[in-house]
């Protein structure tokens, strides 16, 4: 007993010691709060200019956002479409131009996550199936899993604060089941964007990251 104890002891000074390297940023992703969706963003590394791990999380309430492909024809219409869910982003990101080193303002860092969205949508569908108007209320709801591809400019505004300016592109990993309507339909995906789930089109979100350092710079 004694013998765990003292090599759980060792282990925790370990990384603790350790820990008091590593670097942490906390910011926002302010690009999606037009879609009602709030988006923590952190960062870690023991060098948060060359490399980090990554950990998002956020919610999305009542997004209005949806519609067709342009081309596609259909004998109906959705109203009041309301989409809410939390989702998380977890993965890592390295930058390019600073990776060699380099005290640079704006540097170039490429990312990959892991995205899980859990989703509950709402919304009315009216349909003439016989040339008179039928509506129903339509509901959806579930948890998919997807990959983000991230690239952004970061801008360093001082040694605490700096700006992330770039796009995330999504790719299904596991399409979702529960359609609101059918897979070509697009609508707003927690934690991923407008798409739809046949091609995951266009399945991009804007990054407008404004982040703040943490600890002994």
């Amino acid at each position: 007993m004694k013998t765990f104890t003292l090599a759980g002891l060792l282990l925790f000074g370990v990384y603790t010691t350790q820990a008091q390297h590593w670097q942490g940023q906390l910011g926002t992703n302010v690009a999606t709060l037009p879609g009602r969706s709030l988006e923590l963003t952190s960062a870690w590394s023991p060098n948060l200019n060359q490399w980090a791990l990554t950990f998002h999380a956020g919610y999305t309430y009542h997004n209005p956002f949806g519609g067709f492909r342009s081309g596609y024809a259909c004998d109906c219409g959705v109203d009041n479409l309301k989409t809410s869910g939390a989702f998380v982003k977890v993965g890592s990101r390295f930058d390019v131009i600073r990776r060699a080193g380099k005290p640079t303002k704006v540097g170039l860092p490429i990312g990959i996550h892991l995205i899980g969205s859990q989703y509950r949508q709402k919304g009315t569908i009216s349909s003439f199936p016989d040339g008179q108007p039928r509506t129903r209320l339509q509901t959806a709801s579930g948890f998919v899993l997807g990959m983000g591809l991230t690239a952004a400019l970061n801008i360093r505004f001082s040694s605490r604060w700096n700006l992330d300016l770039g796009v995330q592109k999504f790719i299904a990993l596991q399409k979702r089941t529960d359609y609101f309507l059918f897979d070509n339909f697009m609508s707003h995906q927690p934690g991923i964007g407008l798409t739809d789930w046949k091609s995951s089109f266009p399945g991009l979100q804007g990054i407008i990251g404004l982040n703040y350092r943490l600890g002994r710079m």
